[in-house]
């Protein structure tokens, strides 16, 4: 609380001030890059890949990358995400996970390949608001299993318990109806809901929209965290300066087409906007 002069408060500082937490908490984890070394072979790639809005895209995503995807609204970065995932059906192209050809034709199937998917839409896509957190986070894993194979209600109640400390879900009550948790606190039980699947590839729409910059910061950092031991991680979103900030390398889509592919570092948020807003050949580096 208090009063400030404008020019003497950084924006950083401000947004401290507004949560009530200091600035280290608000500031995210430097990206990292994939591991190098001996992996040379992406654990998944798509290549040709087409569906409804997509159009020919070529994919690698490497182990331990967080690989962005940069565009306007109906660019096609969602039907990337989504065919990749197996929720729209692709009608042409091929796509290897591990090295080997896999075409899920949906999301059960992309699941059972280590591949999943959180949507940009969290309120009719994702969370269940009237059940409990406890449910909403056990909801992907009692469904792989099978409705003659319920989860042991200790089990469950110990999964839950482990993955609001995890993620830091608040309040950390696993009864609460996840429908009264802020956006924040409900983006990190359906991580926490994907996580417990144990994937290997983590397809994210979205994921800080609709959520305050406390809270964008805490899924940014556990973003960095899930790729620096091991999980890759496809990062989607609408604001430039987070792709950047969070990705080793980023996918540029425009009008269904993925247009170019460069490193993170070696982009600005204006040469990124250039990429995304306008038609111009001379940005394509794929």
């Amino acid at each position: 609380m208090g009063e400030y002069l404008t020019r003497e408060l950084l924006r950083i500082d401000l947004v401290q001030k507004m949560l009530g937490r200091s600035t280290s908490e608000l500031i995210t984890r430097q990206r990292s890059d994939p591991p190098t070394g001996e992996v040379t072979t992406p654990y998944l790639s798509a290549r040709g890949l087409e569906a409804h809005g997509l159009d020919a895209a070529d994919v690698d995503l490497v182990e331990g990358e967080v690989l962005g995807v940069a565009g306007l609204l109906g660019s096609g970065r969602t039907e990337l995400a989504r065919a990749i995932t197996g929720v729209d059906r692709i009608s042409a192209g091929l796509i290897r996970i591990a090295g080997t050809a896999a075409h899920p034709r949906q999301p059960r199937q992309a699941i059972a390949l280590g591949v999943v998917y959180s949507s940009e839409n969290r309120r009719t896509d994702g969370i269940i608001s009237e059940l409990s957190v406890r449910e909403n986070i056990t909801l992907a894993l009692q469904a792989q299993r099978g409705v003659l194979h319920r989860i042991p209600a200790a089990r469950e109640r110990e999964l839950a318990a482990s993955w609001i400390d995890a993620l830091d879900i608040r309040p950390a009550d696993p009864e609460r109806p996840a429908g009264t948790l802020s956006g924040g606190n409900q983006q990190k039980v359906l991580l926490a809901r994907l996580l417990a699947l144990a994937p290997r590839v983590l397809v994210l729409d979205e994921p800080t929209r609709g959520i305050d910059v406390g809270a964008k910061v805490e899924i940014q950092n556990l973003v960095t965290e899930l790729a620096d031991n091991g999980l890759s991680v496809m990062f989607i979103s609408a604001e430039l300066e987070e792709v950047l900030r969070v990705s080793s390398r980023v996918l540029v889509m425009r009008g269904g087409e993925l247009v170019a592919s460069h490193a993170a570092d070696s982009l600005t948020v204006d040469s990124l906007l250039a990429m995304v807003a306008r038609p111009d050949d001379e940005v394509r580096g794929l």
